[in-house]
């Protein structure tokens, strides 16, 4: 049925948005000393890590915390309706 591909988008959206809100939260905009001296150990540590700033794009990770609430939104807008069409199908049906 149309309600459980909606249902499915809802779930997918919700943790589209998670990812996003993670990305966002690895960015770190502290720039006090401490803070990068405990990056840069962090780096000699574990070279092969890359870093977060470099893979997350600030410009599209807060565009996509706009539209997923969005769509989420529209995708249950578009469950009530289908929900009262199938009402008033069987009410004509009774």
């Amino acid at each position: 049925m149309q309600v459980h591909s909606n249902l499915n988008a809802m779930m997918q959206l919700e943790k589209k948005l998670e990812q996003s809100a993670n990305a966002l939260a690895k960015l770190n905009t502290n720039t006090d000393d401490s803070s990068t001296k405990q990056q840069k150990n962090v780096k000699q540590q574990y070279p092969q890590q890359e870093d977060p700033k470099k893979d997350t794009n600030l410009t599209k990770e807060i565009v996509s915390q706009i539209e997923i609430p969005l769509s989420y939104g529209v995708n249950g807008d578009v469950i009530s309706v289908q929900n009262s069409l199938h009402e008033t199908l069987l009410d004509i049906k009774a």
